[in-house]
């Protein structure tokens, strides 16, 4: 699925346990947390929870988002729709 963020179309995938995305890992130094994962990122490693959105960035860079967050900042897009210009 597809979100909007004014005025850029980003991709997103919710993440709720390993294998929901590719760039989501096991971490190794946080083994009581096996129900999350980490995420390389510009920044560096950063802890995924269940739930959070993974947004690829507009060079294909990947980064966790709270689910509030999402919601409060991305609307949906109907990919079948063309986008209108708002003037």
């Amino acid at each position: 699925m597809k979100y909007r963020k004014k005025p850029l179309v980003i991709e997103a995938t919710q993440w709720f346990k390993h294998g929901d995305h590719p760039e989501v890992r096991k971490s190794e130094v946080l083994p009581e947390r096996e129900t999350h994962g980490l995420i390389s990122t510009l920044e560096g490693p950063l802890l995924v929870c269940p739930g959070d959105w993974i947004i690829t960035g507009v060079n294909g860079e990947h980064y966790p988002c709270k689910p509030d967050i999402f919601e409060k900042t991305y609307d949906p897009v109907d990919v079948g729709t063309p986008e209108r210009s708002k003037v």
